[in-house]
């Protein structure tokens, strides 16, 4: 049976346990966090504690803006790619997947940033 998603939201079964604002990917039919280089669906917007966990995911596709987790220092405006630990960074490689810009600036290892996804 398929279905459509209008919402900036979907609920998905975590496969483990996954921080706030992470970028996450299916594996099997399950939530996990989005390694460098993987094509992710969206944030967690609440963290998970453990496999089969229920949680909502702020959607790739949705509109406005979303909460990104930082991997290190970036300036506002900066483009923001996907990276190990499903945190984002300004550090481009061929692998890397592009998730958007920077609406603010990261000072440092974690913290959180507003990112308009394109």
């Amino acid at each position: 049976m398929s279905q459509a998603t209008e919402g900036r939201t979907k609920t998905f079964t975590a496969g483990a346990a996954i921080g706030q604002w992470i970028l996450v990917k299916l594996s099997s039919g399950k939530l996990a966090v989005a390694a460098l280089g993987d094509e992710w669906i969206g944030v967690l917007e609440e963290a998970a504690f453990a496999d089969l966990d229920r949680r909502s995911v702020v959607m790739r596709s949705a509109e406005g803006t979303m909460k990104c987790v930082a991997s290190g220092a970036f300036s506002a405006g900066a483009v923001v790619y996907g990276r190990a630990a499903g945190k984002v960074d300004d550090i481009s490689t061929t692998s890397a997947v592009r998730v958007g810009i920077a609406l603010e600036a990261a000072t440092a290892l974690n913290d959180i940033v507003e990112v308009l996804v394109c």
